[in-house]
């Protein structure tokens, strides 16, 4: 089995050697001066085996050292490689995928709002920067012994953190941040002057500063200093008997002392960042708290112990640093909320997360958080419903041409439609590629119960 990983460790290294897989060359660190670098490519968001994608990009050639013994499905997204394990619900990839491409591109014209960061991207033909879902805990720590020291820019992103339609339903999704954090890496290599991060010993940095720390220092109110307390396990902000103290009137007050100076940039840029484009302030409460419990600005009430600005307003009167380096420097920054819903149906391949809940005592179909909605397709695209949910277990989804299905006079719609697994197993999905002489209107339907789907329509279009 795919998932089974048996090779031992010393006869991969061996191989990587032989294939000239090693780790980052010297070459490999060069930051390109200007925008020059292939023309750009518009993300299908098609998502690949490793045969089908080394065609399309040949020039990521670093995927044939031993990438497949762990990923198996791969997207290219503006010249970053976005590789899933096997069982990865395949929305999921898709919507990492679209936030990311949201990222690099905020008006949606697919053209990268910063062409550095582009170029950037191409600097490493190699292929050494990926974004990865990753799928079980032990696979996680399985791949971070094996790549050691072969991939350099990388971010993972765990079962759940993939937050298909999560933002739209005032939840926070945790790929948004972590991409952010993807694309920061790229930022503060291009832009050090302003954002790069100090290295430090013994939590303190050196001397040279950035914009960026200088903010950080502000918002902290404690400089460089290394100011840990001790404290009882339990205590907020505790970690290993440990935690940080800070001044009255501080605004950034990231509490895990295991946070040194550089991860304290690096986390600050992201509250910056993710105030600046109002994403703090539309969440109405913490990952995994139900819908009903959450209220206005709950987000900024579950973060007041790490961050203490909601909106643009309060961070322009209270972080100035910051807000005139986010404002005023010329810097093509991504402003808006990456929905991961990037290109609508200008691009082809699409995702949604299916959920089966009560509704006054009988069972419907809620996707993307939303009750049994209404979509508009195009003919020549690709959407997968995702049915990995428990709650989908007895509850498959299919098309036809009529509402409700096979009920009445209803015939189950097949062209152009796959499947995989069994619905409420992970990575279980329905998909629907709209063939050219499709109907005009369709209807998703539960073959086991009556009424899941209730009235909602597709609506088919050229």
């Amino acid at each position: 089995m795919k998932r089974q990983l048996v090779m031992c460790a010393s006869i991969v290294a061996l191989l990587m050697f032989v294939a000239g897989c090693g780790g980052r060359d010297a070459e490999d660190t060069e930051v390109p001066a200007g925008p020059a670098g292939p023309a750009v490519r518009k993300p299908t968001f098609k998502p690949m085996n490793i045969g089908d994608y080394q065609a399309a990009y040949p020039e990521v050639t670093r995927l044939d050292c031993g990438m497949t013994t762990f990923f198996d499905t791969f997207i290219n997204v503006y010249g970053v490689t976005v590789a899933a394990m096997p069982n990865t619900p395949v929305p999921d990839i898709i919507h990492a995928a679209k936030v990311y491409a949201q990222i690099l591109d905020s008006n949606e014209d697919f053209m990268p709002d910063d062409p550095k960061i582009y170029a950037y991207n191409f600097a490493d033909p190699q292929g050494n920067k990926l974004i990865m879902l990753v799928d079980t805990k032990d696979l996680d720590n399985q791949w971070n012994e094996y790549h050691r020291g072969r991939y350099w820019t990388e971010q993972a992103l765990r079962p759940n953190h993939s937050g298909v339609g999560h933002s739209r339903d005032g939840e926070k999704d945790t790929a948004v941040e972590e991409l952010f954090h993807f694309y920061w890496n790229s930022l503060k290599a291009l832009y050090p002057e302003d954002f790069g991060e100090p290295e430090f010993e013994d939590g303190r940095g050196d001397t040279w500063s950035s914009t960026i720390s200088d903010a950080t220092d502000a918002a902290r109110g404690i400089g460089r200093e290394v100011t840990l307390i001790d404290c009882e396990e339990g205590e907020e902000g505790c970690e290993d008997g440990r935690k940080w103290v800070y001044p009255e009137g501080a605004w950034y007050t990231y509490g895990a002392p295991s946070c040194g100076y550089t991860c304290m940039v690096g986390e600050y840029g992201w509250w910056v960042w993710s105030t600046w484009i109002g994403y703090t302030e539309i969440l109405t409460r913490g990952r995994g708290v139900p819908k009903e419990e959450g209220e206005p600005y709950g987000w900024c009430e579950n973060i007041s112990n790490e961050w203490n600005v909601c909106t643009k307003e309060d961070l322009k009167r209270v972080d100035s640093i910051a807000y005139d380096l986010f404002n005023n420097r010329g810097y093509k920054l991504p402003n808006t909320i990456p929905y991961g819903e990037y290109g609508g149906n200008n691009v082809e391949y699409h995702g949604y997360e299916v959920e089966v809940r009560k509704d006054s005592g009988a069972e419907k179909y809620f996707i993307n958080r939303n009750q049994h909605p209404n979509y508009t397709f195009k003919r020549g695209n690709t959407y997968y419903f995702d049915q990995s949910l428990e709650s989908n277990s007895g509850h498959k989804l299919r098309f036809s041409r009529t509402p409700d299905g096979t009920r009445g006079s209803g015939a189950e719609y097949i062209v152009g439609v796959g499947t995989r697994g069994h619905a409420g197993s992970r990575g279980a999905y329905t998909k629907i590629t709209v063939s050219e002489d499709a109907p005009d209107k369709l209807y998703y339907f539960c073959t086991e119960h009556p009424g899941t789907a209730g009235d909602s329509v597709i609506t088919v279009t050229d």
